[in-house]
C-alpha cells in the first residue's frame, strides 16, 4: 500500500486562542486608567495576521514560518502585549476547529464529496474538533472565505484540497497567518499512476491499441498523470495522444471531436473526471459514435455521476470516506500541535461499468497480416 510523500505539507497546526493581558508591568509599560487595553486583535493587526496566528505563536507550537512568527513576537513587543493566562485557559475549553472549502466549478465537483465529508468530519469529531464547511462557486469568493476564517478566528487550521497549477493558497494562508495543510491524494505521484496504470491494462486486456487522454490542464495533478500516462502506453507498446481541456463542456467537446476526426482515430479514451467523461461521451454520441461498441470511455475519478450516465461510467475510484478520515486525523493532529506525519493511501481500483468493451474493429497491423 503506497505511502504519501508529496501531498502533505503546510505551515502548521492548530492554535489556542485567548485574549492578551494589555501590557506587560515587567515590559515597563504600565497601562494609564481609562485606556484601553492592548488586545490580542491590536497584535493581530500590527502584526498583519490573524487572532489565531498570534495564539499560535504564544502557546509555543510551532509550524508558522519564522518571518511570521518574528513579525508577530514584534509586534506584540512593541504593543507591550502578553498573553493572559487565565484566558488562556478558559480558551482551551472552546471546541477546536478545521475548515475546509469547496468550489463548484473545479473538474472534481463530481467527486464522492458526501462520503469525504463524512469521514472527514467524523474523524474530527471524534477529537471533539469541530469541521466548517463552506461551498464558493468562484476563485475570488474562496480567498474572501479565508479571509473571514483568518480575520474572525473561524478556524484553527484550514484543510487544500484539489491543487491547481499556480494554485496561490499556499501564499494566500501563509500571509493571513492562518495554519494549513494541504492534503490531495489524488495528486500524489503514487496513486496517479497506480490509478492510470489500472485505466490503461484494463483497455489493453480488452483489446484496445490506440488510446488517447484528455487532460484537465488546470490541475497540478494532471501534470503527473500525463507522464504515468506516456510511460504505462509506451511499456505496453501502446499508440497514445494527449490532449488538453478544462472542465467545461465546449472544451471537452472540441477535445473529443478532435481525436475522433483525427487520423487512426482512438478506440478507447480516458477523462481525468466524470465530469470530463460525460462531456466526451456526448460529443462522441452525438456524432453517431456508439459507447462502448465503437468507443471506450474511462474516468480516472470516480463519483455519483458515474452511475447516472448511460452507459454508466467505467472509473478508477477510491474510498472517499476512508481518505477523509485520515484527513480528519492529520488535521486533529495539527490542531493539537503535532508534526506531519506520512498517512496511508488507500490502493485503486478500477470499477468496470458499461462505458468499456472491446474494440470495435481489428488493428490496423493485425490486418495487414
Amino acid at each position: 500500500m503506497p505511502t504519501a510523500r508529496g501531498p502533505w505539507r503546510g505551515n502548521g497546526g492548530g492554535a489556542e486562542v485567548g485574549a492578551g493581558s494589555g501590557p506587560d508591568p515587567a515590559s515597563g509599560a504600565v497601562p494609564v486608567p481609562g485606556e484601553r487595553r492592548i488586545t490580542i486583535a491590536d497584535v493581530a493587526a500590527r502584526a498583519g495576521v490573524s487572532k489565531s496566528a498570534v495564539s499560535f505563536v504564544f502557546n509555543g507550537r510551532s509550524g508558522l514560518s519564522q518571518v511570521t512568527t518574528d513579525r508577530i513576537v514584534r509586534a506584540a513587543r512593541e504593543l507591550g502585549w502578553r498573553p493572559n493566562s487565565r484566558a488562556r485557559a478558559l480558551s482551551t475549553r472552546r471546541p477546536r476547529s478545521a475548515g475546509v472549502v469547496i468550489r463548484t466549478d473545479s473538474s472534481g465537483a463530481d467527486a464522492d464529496l458526501a462520503g469525504f465529508l463524512y469521514g472527514l468530519g467524523d474523524a474530527l469529531a471524534a477529537t471533539g474538533a469541530v469541521l466548517v464547511v463552506r461551498v464558493v462557486t468562484a476563485g475570488v469568493e474562496e480567498q474572501e472565505v479565508y479571509s473571514a476564517f483568518a480575520r474572525d478566528s473561524q478556524v484553527d487550521v484550514a484543510l487544500l484540497l484539489g491543487m491547481r497549477i499556480g494554485d496561490e493558497r499556499p501564499d494566500v494562508l501563509t500571509a493571513l497567518g492562518l495554519p494549513f495543510v494541504v492534503a490531495d491524494d489524488a495528486g500524489e505521484p503514487e496513486a496517479d499512476a497506480e490509478g492510470m496504470r489500472l485505466a490503461i491494462r484494463h483497455l489493453h486486456e480488452l483489446g484496445h491499441r490506440r488510446i488517447a487522454l484528455v487532460a484537465d490542464g488546470s490541475l497540478a495533478r494532471s501534470v503527473r498523470r500525463t507522464a504515468a500516462f506516456a510511460e504505462e502506453s509506451c511499456l505496453l507498446g501502446l499508440d497514445a495522444r494527449v490532449v488538453r481541456a478544462d472542465s467545461s463542456p465546449p472544451s471537452v467537446a472540441v477535445a473529443t471531436v478532435r481525436l475522433l476526426d483525427g487520423g487512426a482515430a482512438p478506440t478507447a479514451i480516458l477523462y481525468e473526471s466524470g465530469i470530463l467523461a460525460v462531456g466526451g461521451m456526448q460529443a462522441a454520441q452525438r456524432r453517431g459514435i456508439a459507447v462502448p461498441q465503437e468507443l471506450s470511455v474511462v474516468a480516472l475519478d470516480d463519483g455519483p455521476i458515474a452511475l447516472a450516465t448511460t452507459p454508466s461510467l467505467s472509473a478508477v475510484r477510491n474510498d472517499a470516506e476512508a481518505w477523509g478520515r485520515a484527513c480528519g486525523r492529520l488535521l486533529a493532529d495539527r490542531i493539537g500541535g503535532g508534526e506531519p506525519h506520512e498517512p496511508t493511501l488507500l490502493p485503486r481500483e478500477l470499477v468496470a461499468r458499461g462505458s468499456t468493451g472491446p474494440p470495435p474493429h481489428p488493428l490496423d497491423h493485425e490486418r495487414s497480416r
